[in-house]
């Protein structure tokens, strides 16, 4: 249980950091103003966090899981696409489509938040292969399934660093690059 509680105390210390970042509008704080904002001292902070960059992570580790658990809950007979459609929506946009378009100007703006960002989408694609192996039919393991899930990281990534510099709608792009990745005939072009 000790855990879940701290797992979920990290998540909301993140929370704040990630609101705090764009109230600033910027990720050049000082650890202890972060924490002032945040309310925890300034220990705790590096007790939840060793760097400063790794205040995102959580929120990070909660699109992830909101994302796989959309997929994985997902009816069997909803085509793949809008199962990954619904996922993406449901971890950037709705309820937390703000912070999305105003969180990750700022974290890839930021060398250190941008190596946690690369770090937890390739966390995320590892555990999205099993699955989407399992959706698929496919071997859990199998170079086709982390394939897959390769795109469908990648395809996360571009929509975000679409959408901070053109400005065009992440989901679409995401939806786009899901599409190219998908195009049988994309190597020989």
């Amino acid at each position: 249980m000790a855990g879940k509680a701290l797992e979920a105390t990290r998540l909301r210390v993140s929370e704040a950091c990630c609101a705090i970042y764009i109230a600033h509008k910027t990720t050049d704080l000082t650890v202890a103003e972060i924490a002032r904002e945040a309310e925890v001292a300034e220990r705790s902070f590096y007790r939840y966090f060793p760097i400063k960059a790794e205040s995102v992570g959580p929120v990070f580790d909660w699109t992830t899981r909101t994302f796989n658990e959309a997929v994985a809950a997902a009816p069997r007979d909803v085509p793949l696409q809008s199962v990954l459609r619904d996922g993406y929506r449901a971890m950037l946009g709705g309820d937390v489509a703000d912070r999305t378009r105003n969180l990750f100007p700022l974290v890839f703006a930021d060398a250190e938040m941008w190596s946690v960002f690369l770090r937890k989408v390739h966390d995320g694609e590892r555990s999205l292969a099993p699955i989407l192996a399992s959706r698929l039919g496919i071997v859990t393991d199998s170079v086709f399934a982390r394939t897959v899930a390769a795109a469908v990281a990648s395809a996360t990534r571009i929509s975000l660093e679409e959408m901070i510099t053109t400005g065009e709608d992440p989901e679409q792009i995401f939806l786009e690059s899901l599409e190219a990745f998908s195009t049988g005939d994309l190597i020989e072009r």
